[in-house]
């Protein structure tokens, strides 16, 4: 302990003696471990802490299997009659409840909201193992039809709306104009599904069980595995229990569906596609570290060959070589561990920026913070810095060269310090092109993202979402009255050329589908019943998104309720089933071959619509006018001439004029919509992009400050040379050939390191290929090019050299 604290004192004095040497390297290490350590913090708080539910690794989402319907990953939400199904042939969970996800109006004051809630089974609450705040949970008789006028509230929606008042449970609160009794708040955090302020109980009807709804997939399902059971087991009995689905259900295409039961933890679920982003830059922030490390070892060893002649009068005096060793390594971990405090210090800013950049994009991310959790993280990375950059010069130290230094009184440096310090430069630009070409990939990805064409026109459309209470809009006339109004007075505003509605904006996360009909002999007649994406849309939506026409009309007066039933199908449905067809005058109806409505007459077609993603073509597409199919829940779509925004609070007021308890929400222009669709492939380029730059710029100032001091070595040897006739151009090339091998070397290994790493980023590409040579090649040009400049300006000063000075000074 006594030599321990002798070796930390005169670290200090070391320090105090290099003030700006400490100031690089701790401001270097602090943004390498503060960066890991909001990382950290974000993929802790996502990816590692587990639920806050009773053993939430017992937890499971129950989804049913559809092939050949566009579903990603073929995964199907579940219908009433199916979860009836789960709960009386499984033997596996020792409870399941079904959550119906939705928003409501919810009129408080005068003051109407639109809240996120869910209608649940009475048991999820109990299956959660949480306790509300204030109140109780459902009750088991509660689930039944004509019983269900109660509600929960969360806790935020609880302190906002009602003001803490605890008064409130017991109170009538209208909820989509009905009035329901508030039984409970829930407890601080708590949001299941992500992001509900509300709860209902979920009764099914009769019509809600029988073998009509059988197709009516809107229900998520959550199960608690029984204790002793593993996931494999249970996905062995769930198999079971789709196979008697099948035999018990033939009358339902379930074979043809390919139908099976599939399911997912609760966690993997709830973290859904994010894993592979955050490990991606979890790993990048690792790589930028790296490169902090080796610009820090590369200092040391500037620094220690420097230091050669007081280390060899130590060694003189009797000092082992081990003894020194431990000396420089008692340097290094202090300035880690100082870097290390500096960089926590930092990490709740850099933490505070990265919550700013994903608050929308990542999902458990509402109570991220710097914890006890990432303290230790952040202490260990420092120790671990501090051993590995510091190993470097401790080797050096125990070389015999430094006797000679006290006979020459200058230092020298030897071959084996040279090559480590041109490896440690080859670390860092092979590392630093890995990154680039990363960043790299995502840029031209989103670039060709953005380049796809969505089949509408976004600019200058704005968006806003209106859902009339089923409670006081029971008719169908009050419906088609209300948006017919309401379309009419807004297209007559200033500034407003066209104006309609749509069930589900495209990109929004919005819309329906379902088994279509379509009469066609072109294909075989069991595949005359595809999955299609299905839109309600008033006359003028067409025209506001700038959705172009192929062929027949769009929607208008003629589509009222007393006429013929007609729709508007896109250009693939139209290719598919009646290619080299006029398809005008054919016809389609929604539901199997079963269903009895009236068949439809198609009298136009439009362009294809990417609905759900931009990354994929959507399902065939089948519009109904509204008139025909009034539907409670509209966005509305309005094409301005001027910026969108600037009209929101006309059309606000004139939907308050229409109602004023009805809440207009999700106000947003279209490009808006389109940027959030990918949020988070922007986040994942604005990130590694980020650590792609600091990587360039540790680089670029490492080769600087390497080759600054090889110039600074190498003085008396320039100056013989010119002495001898060599030119100041001889001298240029000379540096900056024997600098850019060593470049050229670590762009080798990094081309040849990125070819490989860069292939774990496949699922994060779009139309752009790991290997991308565009890319990769873009990225060693823009590192050559920077480290060329790193080069030129101290191999600039080397031909500044006069070698009279130079010789006199040798």
């Amino acid at each position: 302990m006594r030599v321990l604290l002798q070796d930390l004192r005169y670290a200090l004095r070391q320090m105090r003696m290099r003030p700006g040497f400490t100031a690089v390297v701790v401001i270097t290490l602090a943004l390498g471990i503060g960066a890991n350590t909001a990382i950290f913090s974000v993929l802790d708080a996502v990816l590692l802490r587990p639920l806050p539910f009773t053993q939430p690794q017992k937890l499971v989402k129950v989804w049913t299997r559809f092939t050949g319907i566009g579903l990603p990953n073929d995964q199907n939400a579940v219908s009433p009659p199916e979860f009836r199904d789960f709960q009386q042939l499984n033997k596996s969970f020792s409870d399941l409840a079904a959550i119906g996800s939705g928003a409501v109006n919810l009129g408080v004051k005068g003051s109407p909201q639109r809240v996120v809630g869910a209608s649940v089974s009475p048991s999820l609450f109990s299956m959660l193992g949480v306790q509300p705040f204030l109140g109780r949970t459902f009750l088991a008789e509660e689930g039944q039809p004509g019983r269900d006028h109660e509600v929960i509230l969360s806790y935020g929606l609880w302190r906002r709306v009602f003001a803490a008042n605890p008064d409130v449970v017991g109170s009538t609160v209208p909820v989509d104009g009905v009035p329901m009794t508030v039984v409970g708040v829930m407890p601080a955090g708590f949001e299941f599904p992500e992001e509900s302020e509300i709860w209902g109980p979920l009764a099914f009807t009769p019509d809600d069980l029988s073998a009509n709804s059988r197709g009516g997939h809107g229900l998520e399902v959550l199960g608690r595995i029984k204790p002793g059971l593993s996931l494999a087991q249970v996905q062995s009995d769930m198999d079971r229990v789709g196979k008697t689905m099948m035999e018990q259900n033939g009358a339902y295409p379930y074979a043809k569906y390919g139908f099976g039961i599939i399911l997912h933890p609760l966690l993997e679920e709830t973290v859904g596609d994010v894993r592979p982003a955050l490990l991606v830059l979890m790993a990048s922030v690792g790589l930028v570290l790296l490169i902090a490390c080796a610009n820090v070892a590369n200092l040391l060893l500037v620094r220690a060959s420097e230091r050669q002649q007081e280390i060899g009068v130590r060694m003189a005096l009797g000092a082992s070589p081990w003894r020194l060793a431990r000396q420089l390594l008692t340097e290094s971990v202090l300035l880690a561990l100082i870097g290390g405090l500096a960089g926590l210090a930092i990490s709740p800013w850099l933490l505070g920026g990265l919550m700013a950049l994903a608050a929308k994009t990542l999902p458990r991310t509402v109570n991220t913070g710097v914890d006890g959790q990432a303290l230790l993280l952040t202490m260990a990375i420092s120790l671990a810095t501090g051993v590995l950059f510091g190993l470097a010069p401790a080797l050096q130290a125990r070389s015999k060269r430094n006797f000679e230094m006290i006979k020459s009184g200058r230092s020298t440096e030897g071959g084996q310090s040279k090559r480590l310090r041109r490896a440690l430069v080859m670390v860092e630009t092979a590392l630093s092109l890995i990154l680039l070409a990363g960043a790299g990939l995502l840029m031209r990805s989103f670039q060709q993202i953005i380049k796809v064409d969505p089949g509408f026109r976004p600019d200058g459309v704005l968006t806003m979402r209106i859902a009339l209470p089923d409670a006081l809009y029971s008719k169908p006339e009050q419906v088609r009255g209300f948006y017919s109004g309401l379309l009419d007075r807004v297209r007559s505003l200033p500034g407003v050329r066209a104006a309609g509605a749509v069930s589900g904006l495209p990109l929004s996360g919005l819309g329906g589908s379902g088994t279509t009909t379509i009469d066609s002999t072109s294909v075989p007649f069991e595949d005359t019943d595809p999955e299609a994406d299905q839109r309600i849309v008033t006359p003028g939506y067409f025209q506001a998104m700038g959705i172009s026409l192929v062929r027949g009309r769009l929607f208008d007066e003629r589509d009222s309720n007393t006429a013929p039933p007609v729709a508007i199908i896109d250009e693939s449905l139209a290719q598919t089933f009646w290619p080299n067809q006029d398809p005008i005058g054919k016809r389609v109806h929604p539901g199997g071959h079963g269903n009895k409505v009236p068949w439809e007459t198609v009298v136009g077609v439009v362009r294809h619509v990417r609905n759900r993603t931009l990354e994929a073509r959507s399902r065939v597409e089948v519009y109904w006018p509204e008139d025909q199919k009034p539907n409670g829940a509209m966005t509305l779509t309005i094409l301005t001439f001027g910026n969108p925004m600037n009209l929101a609070p006309t059309i606000q007021r004139e939907v308050s004029a229409s109602d004023p308890d009805l809440p207009v929400y999700r106000v947003s222009t279209m490009g808006e919509v389109m940027g959030e669709s990918v949020a988070r492939r922007r986040l994942a380029l604005i990130l590694l992009g980020i650590f792609a730059g600091l990587a360039l710029m540790l680089a670029t100032v490492g080769i600087y400050g390497v080759t600054s001091y090889v110039v600074a070595q190498r003085q008396q040897e320039i100056g013989l040379r010119m002495a001898l006739g060599a030119g100041r151009g001889d001298v240029l090339r000379l540096m900056m050939g024997q600098g850019m091998s060593t470049i050229l070397i670590g762009l080798g290994i990094g081309l040849a390191a990125a070819l490989l790493l860069t292939r774990l980023m496949r699922g994060l590409l779009f139309a752009v290929r790991p290997a991308d040579p565009l890319t990769l090649c873009a990225a060693a040009l823009l590192l050559m090019a920077v480290a060329s400049v790193a080069i030129l300006i101290p191999a600039r000063r080397a031909t500044k050299v006069n070698p009279v000075v130079a010789l006199r000074y040798e």
